[in-house]
């Protein structure tokens, strides 16, 4: 359907950012949310793009960190990336820079120091973002910052969720380092939760794909008023599922696909005057997407905490 000319000088195409809250979501948060409650330790891993970093931003901005009245902070969930420099003071850098600690502290001061802070202000789990490019220094330090934290004078158990992205059958860190015999990695490997040491969350199938649609359609609605997005899901799932964009053979879509898949179409749709996608849009951003990758634009994938 087109407009009338009367619509040709509408404004821009909006991109919306509202975090949604997926499948994928759902159950990535619930294995950081249980690794929280517990105490636990784990490897958490899914493919690239399916959304873990924006999952843990949204876990953090509802995890009930606050400052108390009385000056007391309480910052149970503390997130960080992992470091490029494979340096244990690098990463211990990283973890005190949330808490605006100066940069030219002294490494012997600051790794006591990060102990008490923690400690302070209640720690209850740390979450290590792009956790596979963590190193043998790193996950020394990691081990000496938690026992620290749980020997006296603190006694604080902290959960640990070490969130990695994974290409095919194997999952990062654990041949490289918990699978030694080292006596460290035995150390760390029993600190490892029992039952689920390493979590695998897989991407969208064809049914959630189709849920996210609707909300596509609910988010896009006032620029697209007659949007009808899920009458595609069976043909967006295939496409988004062939080999170049499914190297693994998952059968499962990620976020960052059917984000841009979905944003350059109605991008597509709304610059041509349309109030719909039809079967030419599609098919073309398919192309784009699977045949002719480098000539598709970028698009900032959607935010959480929208319409589920």
């Amino acid at each position: 359907m087109t407009n009338s000319k009367s619509d040709e000088g509408r404004p821009p195409f909006v991109v919306q950012k509202d975090f949604i809250v997926t499948a994928f979501e759902e159950r990535f948060q619930g294995f950081l949310q249980s690794a929280w409650q517990q105490r636990t330790w784990h490897v958490i891993t899914a493919i690239p793009g399916s959304g873990k970093s924006w999952g843990i931003r949204d876990l953090v901005l509802h995890s009930g960190a606050r400052k108390e009245a009385t000056g007391e902070t309480y910052l149970p969930l503390l997130t960080i990336c992992t470091p490029m420099s494979e340096s244990e003071q690098a990463l211990g850098t990283t973890f005190s820079a949330v808490f605006g600690a100066p940069v030219t502290m002294p490494w012997y001061i600051r790794r006591t120091w990060l102990v008490k802070r923690m400690a302070g202000v209640h720690v209850e789990c740390l979450i290590i973002d792009d956790a596979h490019f963590l190193s043998l220094y790193h996950l020394t330090y990691i081990k000496e910052l938690t026992d620290n934290l749980a020997a006296l004078p603190y006694q604080r158990q902290v959960g640990l969720c070490l969130v990695t992205a994974h290409s095919g059958d194997v999952i990062p860190l654990k041949k490289e380092y918990f699978d030694r015999p080292e006596t460290l990695w035995r150390q760390f490997r029993r600190r490892m939760d029992t039952e689920h040491p390493f979590r695998v969350v897989p991407g969208h199938s064809e049914q959630e794909v189709r849920r996210i649609l609707a909300t596509f359609e609910e988010l896009y609605r006032s620029q697209l008023p007659d949007l009808h997005l899920q009458r595609w899901a069976k043909s967006i799932y295939t496409w988004l599922t062939y080999q170049t964009l499914d190297p693994d053979a998952t059968n499962r879509v990620t976020m960052d696909h059917l984000t841009r898949f979905v944003t350059g179409s109605l991008r597509r749709a709304y610059e041509q005057g349309m109030t719909d996608v039809d079967e030419k849009i599609l098919e073309t951003m398919a192309s784009l997407m699977l045949f002719r990758r480098d000539d598709f634009p970028p698009d900032e994938p959607l935010s959480p905490r929208g319409i589920n």
